[in-house]
């Protein structure tokens, strides 16, 4: 906690710098205007640098969407413009699959931006210069799709540290929404998208219109639109989909020089199967000629028949995984049915309102609302259920074999037995989807299966923002604002298995006059053995057959879904809430003093921000984790902030030697009620050497502060799997994670260096080269639960605390569950090159513009409790996704527009540069255990070099899209795009959210303007 004294003294420094607490927008009054009335306090944006006075330049790399290349490219959601960005990395959209099975984070249907793949809660999303609160509690971001998308000029991102600009989360750079605050008359647009490979049809209308008031002092604008994309898509619908792994090599020993891994395709599971596979049973009664595992590889198919599994070959490693010839497939797995695309409703209200009270002050209003609705499927309960043998559904084919069981009960004469569970069973392994048709991707059917998550959201965003801004002279201008957002979100699970009821459910036996006692149920009938043994907790419990495929009944179904009745009392929902409030004032201008090459320019200010949020009205049942997955916890947190900023850029020398140099610096201290006194800064200069060259660098110290839910969150539960190294089978575990109020805020070093070349004897055509290299430090870090695994059997064993039970003190025991805290645990370094082009030249009586941006990734290396890997370029399956990035080294994108009179068309290149799928051991510690294969053929899991893969390369990507709009008449304009015109199918191991996964897919609508 900080001092008093220190508190005072950053109090005073916010009153001093802006006599009002904020940290506004880089709005200013150009230094050219001198005019009056409301073009006297019209402000500009410049995003980047709190100066934004004509004639002074920031240092720091601005990439521009402009609102021409967002119509020409026509994207329903304005999210797909800024993830296709070279620098930006894995990023969330509702078509992309990113947190669709996600049930705990409530992130499915997001549109986020993740800048060089540092996170999203790493990049700082501005509307219109200002803060926006998060959209997400766990990870952060901000719901780019319930902002007013048709009303933005232009999208500025900044791919550079700008935290002593803009204060917390600006590790990564800045996306800033600009909007056109003057707009007047109306326009309106339709679109109409969908896939020519699988059915994902989308709508969107919106409208817009504003107009001045009181003889133009006034200008209101109001905005709106609705979008519409009720398809579901699921991974197995799709051209691509085979379900590849990487399994051992049969054929491979540490002799023959063969590789270890080979890639596979078509693979499925040969643990868990729909209708329930036997991995296991108990020797049988008396009479029985049933062995101990003489049932393994029976599985139950349709109608509950009893047929032999054939395993084709399993790999040795993971031993839930068959191919070649195997009984399960790519389209039976569980991967089948992870969705790529939700569907969903997003809708957008938007108001804007400016007055200008005097000739140089100007007060202004903005008022959004956005809402958006999606429902999502989740991964099934797949475990590995004890049948007693007395179990009703059991097909008489094995029942009968067991004898005379324990309890007195015949299954071959159906006499006998008491209720009591015999000790004579079978195990079986189970994915509960079993009334589902293998290759049925109705949304209705899949979330109506035996334990098939699903869950709907309801997402609501409010934002109001009231401001004043003015002039103070032809100098001077300052800004001050309030607001206050809050983002609420509903999750409904009504289709999520409880685990009691399933429990009593499964476990039914036949009633016989030997087990009746005093129930008074029919001899003969199906009953829940908890029912028979008088169990108050059972009642109304419908009997649940896992046996065989088509044979749950839909009462069974509701029972252990029980959220789908209403009267059941047993609901799992959630309500998140996130606020924030800013206080802000800033003000710049320009010093009556500075070098002879001109006054210094000034930008100072402060800021207040009060950010909470938490989970509310969570049944107290979630606190036993009945769920398969969603098990919330209620809780809530807050954290204030107080912040002061100065920034200068001072013109050093024109037209001396050099055209100009100017120097930029900037500082902010913050004070975190949640971890104390923080301070950042920038250093940059910027030179124009001559009409051609331009030379640009920065220096900057940047800081993102912990989360809400990262501080004060409780153990949250979910459900996952692990493989288990000491037998190499899968296993399903509760994930479980919390909160750690001893978090303090992530710095980073960043340091950028540019080169724009503008050559004079190339009319048109301008260059651009950054370098740049982001050292965090203190990074806030929580280690994968395969990891810890991993980690715990290879000897580390500060890992073995985090699993239950603790293989030191339970050694042999079936691990159930796994904890992972956040911690300040993990180095991030990554440094890399942007590119970008533009050449504008006349052709035929029209223009040509040519356009190129590009990113290389040089490193991506990360430091996690003291294991060092690079994962730049890596795509890292399973086993090797500890160190991925799942992006290639090199990216770009080049487009040729070419316009005359009324038409417009492009051709656009996407590339996605060659990539592998290990980076292997290098510059790895020897502590990190190593791969080995024995003579004999055994493989002890490890970092493997990547020549030990039968191909670790995966090839360059390209695609072809194309534009076209015709102006038809002067209000009317027709537009029309393809992404992926040749169909080009994702790469084997390729990330669903880097590459597209839907084929070839086409936008077509209308605008009006008037």
């Amino acid at each position: 906690m900080i001092s008093a004294k220190n508190s005072a003294s950053v109090l005073a420094l916010m009153l001093g710098a802006a006599t009002v607490v904020g940290a506004a927008p880089a709005n200013a009054q150009s230094a050219a205007s001198g005019a009056e009335g409301p073009a006297s306090v019209e402000t500009m944006t410049v995003t980047g640098t709190r100066i934004s006075i004509e004639g002074y330049q920031q240092p720091t790399p601005v990439t521009v969407i402009s609102a021409q290349q967002m119509q020409r490219d026509s994207y329903v959601n304005i999210d797909q413009s800024l993830v296709q960005l070279p620098s930006v990395g894995v990023s969330a959209t509702p078509s992309n699959g990113v947190g669709a099975a996600n049930l705990s984070q409530a992130d499915a249907g997001l549109s986020t931006v993740n800048l060089r793949s540092l996170g999203v809660n790493r990049t700082l999303v501005l509307f219109d210069g200002q803060r926006v609160g998060l959209s997400n509690l766990l990870e952060g971001g901000v719901d780019l799709n319930l902002l007013p998308s048709q009303l933005v000029s232009r999208v500025d991102v900044v791919t550079g540290g700008a935290s002593a600009a803009y204060g917390s989360d600006a590790v990564a750079g800045v996306v800033n929404l600009i909007l056109d605050r003057t707009f007047t008359g109306f326009k309106g647009n339709l679109t109409y998208a969908d896939s020519s490979s699988v059915q994902n049809r989308e709508i969107k209308v919106a409208g817009t219109y504003g107009a001045d008031f009181d003889g133009g002092r006034g200008h209101f604008i109001i905005s709106g639109d609705h979008t519409w994309s009720n398809d579901a898509v699921f991974q197995g619908q799709t051209s691509w989909y085979n379900n590849p792994a990487l399994v051992q090599n049969p054929a491979a020993t540490a002799a023959n020089g063969l590789p270890w891994y080979i890639t596979v395709r078509n693979t499925g599971a040969a643990q868990f199967t729909q209708g329930g596979l036997i991995t296991g049973n108990s020797a049988g009664g008396a009479g029985s000629t049933i062995t101990a595992n003489s049932l393994i590889g029976t599985q139950f198919a349709a109608g509950g028949a009893a047929t032999p599994f054939n395993f084709g070959t399993v790999n040795p490693v993971n031993l839930n995984v068959c191919y070649n010839g195997c009984s399960a497939n790519a389209q039976s797995s569980t991967n089948a049915t992870l969705m790529l695309a939700v569907p969903y409703h997003a809708s957008t209200a938007f108001g804007y309102l400016t007055y200008n009270l005097t000739p140089d002050i100007q007060a202004s209003l903005q008022l959004n609302y956005g809402i958006l609705a999606e429902q999502n499927s989740g991964t099934p309960r797949t475990t590995t259920l004890t049948i007693s043998a007395d179990n009703a559904f059991l097909p008489a084919s094995i029942a009968t074999q067991f004898g005379i069981l324990s309890n007195g009960y015949n299954a071959a004469t159906g006499a006998g037995g008491t209720a009591t569970a015999p000790t004579q069973n079978i195990k079986v392994g189970t994915i509960n989807t079993n009334n589902t048709p293998v290759g049925d991707y109705n949304v209705a059917d899949i979330c109506n299966e035996v334990g098939m998550p699903c869950v709907r959201v309801y997402r609501t965003v409010t934002r109001g923002v009231f401001g004043l801004q003015g002039a103070l002279g032809n100098d001077w201008s300052w800004n001050v604002y309030a607001e206050a957002s809050q983002m609420r979100e509903r999750q409904i699970a009504a289709q999520d298995n409880y685990g009691p009821n399933y429990n009593f459910a499964v476990d039914a036996i036949k009633v016989t006059p030997t087990n009746v006692g005093t129930t008074g149920l029919s001899i003969g009938s199906i009953q829940c053995r908890a029912v028979l043994q008088g169990n108050a907790a059972a009642a109304g419990c419908v009997p649940l057959n896992v046996m065989g495929t088509g044979v749950a009944s839909q009462a069974a179904i509701t029972y252990v879904n029980p959220g789908q009745n209403p009267a059941s009392g047993i609901l799992n929902r959630e309500l998140i809430i996130l606020s924030q409030d800013v206080f802000s004032g800033s003000m710049q201008g320009k010093l009556p003093w500075g070098l002879p090459a001109g006054n210094v320019a000034v930008a100072f200010g402060g800021e207040y921000r009060h950010e909470q949020g938490g989970q509310f009205l969570v049944p107290a049942i979630d606190k036993t984790s009945p769920f398969p997955a969603g098990n919330f916890s209620a809780y809530s947190g807050q954290y204030s902030v107080e912040e002061g900023f100065l920034e200068a850029d001072i013109p050093v020398l024109k037209n001396s030697i050099v055209q100009d140099i100017s120097a930029n610096v900037a500082g902010r201290i913050t004070n975190y009620s949640s971890s104390g006194l923080v301070q950042t800064w920038k250093l940059g200069a910027t030179s124009q050497i001559d009409d051609n060259i331009k030379v640009r660098g920065a220096w900057s110290l940047d800081i993102r502060a912990p989360m809400v839910s990262e501080l004060y969150s409780p153990q949250i539960v979910g459900i996952g799997s692990i493989i288990d190294p000491r037998d190499n089978k899968s296993y399903q575990i509760q994930n479980t994670s919390g909160g750690n109020p001893a978090l303090t805020p992530e710095k980073a070093v960043t340091t950028t260096f540019g080169l724009v070349l503008t050559p004079t004897f190339i009319p048109g055509l301008s260059i651009s080269l950054d370098w740049y290299n982001i050292n965090i430090h203190g990074g806030i870090y929580t280690t994968a639960a395969q990891t810890e695994v991993n980690r715990c059997f290879q000897g580390q064993t500060v890992y073995c605390t985090l699993l239950t039970p603790n293989p030191l003190t339970s050694p042999g025991a079936t691990l159930t569950s796994v904890q992972a805290t956040a911690a300040n645990a993990a180095s991030i370094r990554t440094s890399g090159l942007d590119m970008s082009a533009n050449y504008l030249m006349d052709l035929f009586g029209g223009n040509l513009m040519w356009e190129m941006r590009g990113n290389y990734t040089d490193e991506y290396t990360q430091d996690a409790i003291g294991i060092v890997y690079d994962s730049a370029g890596a795509m890292g399956p399973s086993p090797l996704s500890y160190a991925s990035t799942s992006l290639p080294k090199a990216r770009g994108i080049l487009s040729a527009t070419y316009t005359e009179g009324p038409w417009s068309g492009t051709i656009q290149g996407r590339f996605f540069g060659a990539a592998v799928l290990t980076n292997g051991p290098e510059n790895t510690p020897s502590t990190l255990v190593r791969g080995s294969l024995s003579s004999t053929g055994v493989l002890t899991q490890g970092v493997i070099p990547g020549n030990l893969i039968d191909n670790n390369n995966i090839n360059p990507v390209g695609y072809l899209d194309l534009r076209a709009s015709n102006q038809w008449s002067p209000n009317i304009k027709l537009f029309g795009a393809v992404d992926n015109f040749t169909d080009v199918p994702r790469p084997l191991f390729g990330s669903s959210a880097v590459y597209d996964v839907l084929g070839r897919t086409y936008r077509l609508g209308v605008r009006f303007d008037n």
